[in-house]
């Protein structure tokens, strides 16, 4: 199994991500709000690079989700982990194997 400090690395690296995020997008929403104050945008403009801001940002969140998801899979992967899909292969095979041989053997058990 993975050891606990590197899962436990992971999920902090995560929750640091998704923080960092939170903090952007008020620091780019104050931004706008003082540009609109200075009348150096409209309310329209500063709407309009909000949404596209979020929608980037929304983006390269998903980007990072499956990124972070094949980092993970290569992790088990290297540390010769068995993945819930694989066991359950496994599992399947081993109870039809089970029933082969009780049905050749019904007396051996």
């Amino acid at each position: 199994m993975l050891p606990d400090i590197m899962i436990e690395l992971m999920k902090k690296s995560m929750l640091a991500g998704m923080g960092l995020a939170v903090v952007t997008k008020d620091k780019v929403l104050e931004s706008l709000h003082e540009l609109v104050e200075k009348g150096n945008l409209t309310k329209e403009e500063a709407a309009a690079m909000s949404e596209k801001i979020v929608a980037t940002g929304e983006a390269e969140t998903e980007k990072a989700k499956v990124q972070a998801s094949h980092l993970f899979n290569e992790l088990l992967h290297s540390a010769n982990v068995v993945t819930k899909d694989q066991y359950d292969v496994l599992a399947a095979r081993v109870t039809e194997l089970e029933g082969k041989l009780h049905r050749e053997f019904p007396n051996a058990d």
